[in-house]
């Protein structure tokens, strides 16, 4: 009789936790989440929507998480919506966030936040201090304009690339707030999901125009289901001279705003190739200028008409090398600077300065040898003396077939260590602030620039 062997399980499946409507309530159900987190040796996604875990349940449960041996699962991803959390669980979440480096995606869509200013304040404290990269806030409808009035001024989150606040209740009120941040440099958001509000149409124009003027980091934006296509264009478009009278029907807007989300894209993609190219051209040329002299020091030479091997064992005098056929490394330094900005024309000054300052130190070189320690999972061991994993220093030649775009991989399966080089590039990228276009200080991006549909 033939035996029926038993169905592999994934590693990376065992390490889930998904407890979708499982009648998890308040405290019991927290602890009964900690025993299936202890039970397992990692843990790197929890899924527990639709549940009933409430303020109490969810303070046990980040509680533990935020304990020693909480913090030694490397949680990405937490789902919580729809569980009835409040803040006194709001706050309870911004104490595991803070300093976190391991979290990348937090779900809490649908709970009963009521945004008491204190609790928001520490919350986005946490988040500015985190690494995390998805942030999703749907469907709480108690925050509304208090929330944004105290959340997006005080939002300086390196790594946050994506913001869910759709159906919070926003109204006209929120949009002086909203511009001022998407047209600020602590804007790092690539995708910002704000449906189901009453922005109205002079607030979705007034969001479009800071786009087109200040914003090159945001490639996907959505404001669907806020009365912009159903506005009167005759009592709509008076809201300023900019607006263009009749002209500014949201359709033509909509049009626009593709436009500028279609040249966001095409400038951070030639943002981070040119990042890419200077580093390795910079990393060769001025680290050797930095250590020009000590590399012109005296160098063994065979004297001439004598084979190698008839020198073996005999003394060999020690002369000055010939110079470089071109001596560039012994420009000033401000002429190589210069130079290398040619290889980046897309590259703002203060981003060429810093991948520069980067290149330059020998710090940031990766080591030669894998670091052969067990491990750990806390909260800041996984990011090196250099502020992010070991291998970005020095770029590896690329090979035949590779995409030119940073850390993705073409023609073959993506391995593991594909995906781990493609993360600490990213991580370089938003390090140097060169994940997306950066206009001069003294810079206007006037209309002649638009790039062509």
């Amino acid at each position: 009789m033939r035996r029926m062997s038993a169905v592999k399980v994934p590693f990376s499946v065992r390490s889930h936790i998904e407890s979708l409507d499982a009648g998890l309530s308040s405290v019991n159900g927290a602890l009964e989440v900690i025993d299936m987190i202890r039970s397992r040796q990692r843990v790197t996604k929890l899924i527990l929507g639709h549940n009933d875990l409430g303020d109490d349940g969810c303070v046990v449960l980040f509680g533990f998480l935020n304990s020693q041996k909480g913090r030694r699962y490397p949680i990405s991803e937490i789902s919580l919506n729809s569980n009835r959390i409040g803040d006194r669980g709001l706050q309870a979440i911004g104490e595991y966030l803070k300093d976190n480096t391991t979290l990348k995606e937090l779900f809490l869509q649908n709970n009963v936040f009521r945004g008491n200013p204190s609790v928001v304040s520490a919350f986005t404290a946490a988040l500015n201090s985190s690494y995390l990269e998805t942030l999703s806030l749907t469907t709480n409808h108690d925050l509304s304009d208090a929330f944004i009035a105290q959340f997006l001024p005080n939002m300086d989150a390196p790594y946050l690339g994506e913001i869910h606040l759709s159906v919070l209740g926003i109204t006209p009120t929120s949009v002086p707030h909203i511009v001022d941040y998407i047209s600020s440099s602590r804007c790092r958001v690539h995708t910002l999901k704000m449906n189901g509000n009453r922005l109205g149409i002079r607030g979705a124009w007034a969001i479009i125009r800071a786009i087109q003027r200040h914003n090159f980091t945001l490639t996907k934006l959505e404001l669907y289901a806020n009365g912009l296509a159903d506005a009167d264009a005759s009592s709509e478009t008076t809201a300023s001279e900019d607006d263009g009278g009749g002209r500014g029907l949201w359709q033509d807007k909509e049009k626009e705003l593709g436009r500028l989300l279609h040249r966001n894209r095409q400038l951070k993609e030639a943002t981070e190739r040119e990042a890419f190219a200077l580093l390795r051209h910079a990393r060769a040329v001025l680290l050797r200028s930095k250590y020009n002299a000590s590399s012109m020091a005296l160098v063994p030479r065979p004297a001439p008409n004598e084979s190698i091997l008839s020198s073996i064992g005999v003394p060999i005098v020690l002369t000055q090398p010939a110079p470089p056929p071109f001596p560039f490394t012994r420009l000033p330094i401000e002429l190589q600077l210069h130079i290398l900005s040619f290889l980046a024309p897309t590259l703002s000054t203060a981003q060429h300065i810093r991948i520069c300052t980067f290149a330059a130190s020998p710090g940031t070189l990766p080591p030669l040898l894998p670091n052969l320690s067990p491990r750990d999972y806390s909260f800041g061991s996984s990011i090196s003396a250099l502020g992010f994993g070991a291998g970005v220093g020095m770029m590896p030649r690329k090979r035949a077939g590779a995409s030119v775009g940073p850390g993705s991989i073409s023609g073959k399966v993506a391995s593991p260590g594909d995906h781990r080089r493609a993360e600490e590039r990213a991580k370089w990228l938003i390090r140097m602030r060169c994940n997306a276009f950066e206009l001069e200080e003294d810079g206007v991006w006037a209309q002649m620039h638009e790039l062509a549909e």
